[in-house]
């Protein structure tokens, strides 16, 4: 269902217009994302969701309009619409502004007492933002539970457990989540992390190419060639993560790109990019292991070319010399 806020603005302005009438069940769940967005003040992924709907019904002249008034709401000079409607959340919103954040929180949990489910939300993204995760969880769970439409709870209560570790937890609120957002990239992406971190990977491989399939985002890219690395599908890792070097230049990427590369067995390859990943890394511990498996895998792969080279030689001696002394003797006889 579309929030009030949205729609009051959407009525207002004319921006219901028959064109909807198109892929209406995706319109729909794009406009459940943007009306979320929008009171929570994110006007920057509303309007990544108006180009999506905008590309549905690109006849549409009412949809930029809409864009238009998002950009402006957008601005560092605007205040979320519930932070103008509810003085507490604005009183907690100046305190995070200035660094207050004790302050902050003390005026949203005193303010959540009142039983305003978008206090709540705020409450669980101040938790969530100084990685207190149980109570974000508890937070999110009363806003949803007082607002069931207010499903982005849902999914910041998968992203909640995800951090906490808790990978089987994130799959019920995600599978909820999607029932009234399909079109989620984010949502499947989230999912495939944590079947990853479970070592279901064929369900990962699953979620992150539906994922891309929605939003082909280099970071998306990035974790399926993770997958296809423990998988234990080099080439297409090699394939997949070298495109994402091309772009991003990280530690993580160079890591993962050096390990497929080890698994394939090209041992220059991998060291070169372990060494990138080395020098750009904090003191991974498990980089540091894996690069000095690879170099010490080298330098027994080098003896050991070194002493087949060896033996090959001595055998060509052998052989050379065996071949001279039948000569020798047919010309004897």
């Amino acid at each position: 269902m579309k929030k009030l806020v949205i729609l009051s603005v959407m009525v207002i302005t004319g921006f219901l217009t028959p064109a909807f009438a198109v892929n209406q069940e995706i319109i729909d769940d794009y406009m459940d994302i943007i009306s979320n967005d929008c009171l929570l003040g994110d006007y920057a992924d509303a309007v990544k969701y108006l180009d999506r709907i905008m590309q549905i019904v690109p006849q549409d002249k009412e949809v930029p309009k809409l864009k238009k008034l998002l950009y402006q709401l957008g601005t560092k000079d605007q205040r979320s619409f519930m932070a103008g409607y509810n003085k507490d959340i604005d009183k907690a919103l100046t305190y995070k502004k200035i660094g207050d954040r004790i302050n902050m929180g003390n005026v949203l949990s005193e303010a959540a007492k009142t039983g305003n489910f978008w206090v709540y939300g705020y409450l669980g993204d101040y938790y969530r933002e100084t990685k207190n995760y149980k109570p974000a969880v508890e937070a999110y769970f009363q806003a949803y539970r007082m607002q069931p439409s207010f499903t982005q709870a849902l999914l910041a209560i998968a992203i909640c457990y995800y951090e906490l570790g808790d990978y089987e937890a994130v799959h019920e609120p995600i599978k909820r989540f999607l029932y009234q957002n399909q079109q989620c990239d984010v949502a499947y992406a989230i999912r495939a992390k944590a079947y990853m971190n479970m070592n279901r990977l064929n369900d990962a491989e699953t979620e992150i190419v539906t994922a891309i399939a929605l939003n082909d985002d280099i970071e998306y890219q990035f974790i399926h060639g993770i997958i296809l690395y423990k998988k234990g599908n080099y080439p297409r890792a090699i394939n997949i993560l070298s495109k994402v070097a091309e772009e991003v230049q990280t530690s993580d990427v160079f890591k993962y790109l050096g390990l497929s590369y080890l698994g394939q067995k090209e041992y220059s390859n991998a060291m070169l990019n372990l060494d990138k990943a080395i020098l750009l890394s904090d003191d991974d511990i498990e980089l540091k292991q894996k690069y000095n498996e690879t170099r010490d895998l080298i330098k027994n792969y080098n003896a050991q070319k070194l002493q087949d080279e060896e033996r090959e030689e001595v055998k060509q001696i052998y052989e050379d010399k065996q071949e001279k002394t039948k000569k020798h003797e047919k010309q004897k006889k």
